[in-house]
């Protein structure tokens, strides 16, 4: 028996489909779930880009949402990359003050709760610096979100590392965590071709990759479709 739990951890994996999950049910380790934050639970970039627009100008005149669905993340705005503009945006995201106020997507805490009920989260898994860690933790019990571990990128990881620091992390900690809930598509090209587990691809309609286990997910209620299509 322990030979052949050794083979379904080891197989090559395949191209992803909702199946992809029902093998975590044959190995010693249970199914568990890492869950990102920024643009998973927190609509980070949205609380950043008001709060710009109002202090560094909005030359395109483009609603919050939309300068989201054209640059996606701040550092991809190209009139916001000063040295003013830069160092303002890192004492954000080194406060842990201002990590109160950044606002829910909506019904992720609810949705997460539900699953938590099915498949238990384990941890939440973020490249925000260690320092923000009591904020973090604080955001989190605001909105009734799962206990869980709070890991967070280490201080003397410089940001522009956290999405290989994180995609190596979750590597080495499988099977223990098997399942991740991120919405980054630059994240993904850090896994390793031979990682097992699977990934929910939060806010996306199709794969950037096929040698390794990703499932698109639109919106939380397409995450949680693909978890109750598991039968436990």
């Amino acid at each position: 028996m322990g030979e052949e739990r050794k083979r379904r951890v080891n197989r090559s994996p395949s191209l992803a489909t909702t199946t992809s999950l029902e093998r975590y049910f044959f190995i010693d380790m249970p199914p568990t779930i890492a869950v990102d934050i920024d643009e998973t639970l927190a609509w980070t970039v949205g609380h950043w880009v008001k709060q710009m627009q109002i202090l560094f100008g909005n030359p395109e005149q483009l609603s919050v949402q939309e300068m989201v669905d054209k640059y996606r993340y701040t550092q991809n705005i190209p009139y916001w990359q000063s040295k003013e503009i830069l160092a303002w945006a890192e004492e954000q995201k080194q406060s842990n003050r201002d990590q109160l106020d950044i606002p829910l997507i909506e019904n992720s805490n609810t949705v997460l709760q539900e699953i938590h009920n099915i498949i238990p989260i384990k941890a939440y898994i973020s490249i925000r610096p260690q320092r923000v860690f009591l904020g973090t933790k604080k955001w989190l019990e605001k909105y009734h979100f799962p206990q869980a571990d709070i890991i967070l990128r280490p201080d003397e990881i410089p940001h522009t590392e956290g999405n290989q620091w994180k995609a190596s992390l979750l590597a080495k900690i499988f099977p223990s965590i098997n399942i991740v809930m991120d919405d980054n598509p630059k994240r993904m090209e850090y896994f390793p071709s031979s990682y097992q587990g699977t990934i929910l691809f939060f806010n996306a309609t199709t794969s950037p990759r096929t040698d390794i286990n990703i499932i698109p997910c639109k919106t939380w209620k397409d995450i949680q479709k693909t978890i109750l299509s598991i039968k436990v």
